[in-house]
């Protein structure tokens, strides 16, 4: 029918992202900003449950009255569960629990399948659904193996712009997804370099905690012994607060915006310069070992996320990396449209949808 639609939900750390798609595209958008003001009443993620729904429902309602809308699908941004293998997966009370209690980690993506659950009751539905939640690790058996026993390397990252970015290089290059290798750069607050391979991430560096390159406010890869003598002389919150919340650009020169450190280099800042390009260094790097690790068989580079809209940063990066495969640029992210095309696809009955946790 013309009129059916899904709506997608995407929250963000103060704001929540809102949308009706079709099998078009989208139909309508909103970005429901939540200020910290607000945000800090609550003691955990999971509180701002209530909150949160009320500032969307008002935006659906009236869209929905507006236009005439029949919802035959929700689908919310999964969050920090148990690792799951990649596809579209029904939201059951296992997933809302371990969601809710956050016990695998506290995000705010977290609120996706609960939020999606919510709705779901209210419009009548069955079930809802999320696509390749942040958890999604499907490292290849060798990429887990981290020189320690007793720890296993993770591959937390952004799994759905990560794998919607490998999407568009295989429809560029007229392969099938399941059939494609590519290196994928998602650069922006966080940073994941994947080689996704034969539609899976095979390998990634731990995008929160570990491995990589550091970020605008991230930690990144460290020297062993650096880390051990600051986890000895501070405690452990401190510790985890510092290499996921305040290393990085911000830790070096005060600001996580790449476009401030670019009029630091303008102004001749040469501490800026020389960060900046470290950054630059260590991404085209990580980039390097994903092309290894697939024995030079990676078709294609693409980077993406906020920072990809520089368009100096990533022409800096294209004089690394740009001998190593062909280089494509998406600037910014496609979480609202990877989720929407994995409900249709499991909707059209084009894949299986899977039960959590799965394997």
């Amino acid at each position: 029918m013309e009129n059916e639609a899904i709506i997608v939900i995407n929250p963000g750390s103060t704001s929540t992202k809102v949308a009706f798609y079709n099998r078009q595209g989208e139909l309508s958008s909103a970005n429901i900003d939540h200020p910290q003001s607000e945000l800090q009443q609550f003691e955990r993620i999971a509180d701002q449950l209530p909150y949160r729904h009320k500032k969307i429902k008002l935006y659906l309602d009236e869209y929905i009255k507006n236009n005439s809308v029949k919802v035959i699908g929700i689908v919310g941004r999964g969050g920090i569960v148990k690792p799951v293998s990649g596809g579209t997966y029904r939201i059951n009370e296992e997933f809302l629990y371990d969601a809710r209690s956050a016990q695998y980690g506290e995000h705010a993506s977290n609120l996706g399948s609960l939020l999606a659950d919510k709705l779901k009751k209210e419009f009548g539905l069955e079930e809802c659904f999320t696509v390749d939640p942040v958890s999604t690790s499907r490292l290849s058996e060798v990429a887990k193996i981290s020189g320690v026993p007793c720890i296993v390397r993770d591959g937390r990252a952004h799994t759905l712009n990560v794998k919607m970015t490998a999407r568009k290089l295989s429809k560029i290059y007229q392969v099938p997804f399941n059939e494609s290798n590519f290196v994928v750069a998602h650069l922006g607050g966080g940073i994941s370099i994947a080689l996704v391979s034969g539609g899976r991430i095979v390998d990634v560096n731990d995008g929160l905690l570990g491995m990589g390159p550091f970020s605008p406010n991230r930690a990144g890869a460290l020297p062993l012994r650096g880390v051990m003598e600051l986890c000895y002389s501070k405690p452990e919150p401190e510790v985890k607060k510092l290499f996921s919340q305040n290393s990085g650009f911000k830790a070096y020169l005060g600001t996580t915006d790449v476009r401030e450190v670019l009029k630091m280099i303008d102004n001749g800042n040469k501490k800026a310069e020389l960060i900046y390009d470290a950054f630059v260094y260590q991404v085209a790097k990580e980039i390097g070992a994903c092309i290894a690790a697939s024995q030079g068989r990676a078709q294609g580079i693409g980077i993406t996320g906020g920072i990809a809209h520089s368009k100096r940063l990533t022409d800096d990066l294209e004089s690394y990396v740009a001998t190593l495969a062909d280089y494509h640029v998406f600037p910014g992210e496609s979480e609202m449209e990877a989720l929407a095309e994995g409900f249709y696809r499991m909707y059209d009955g084009e894949e299986d949808v899977l039960n959590y946790p799965g394997e």
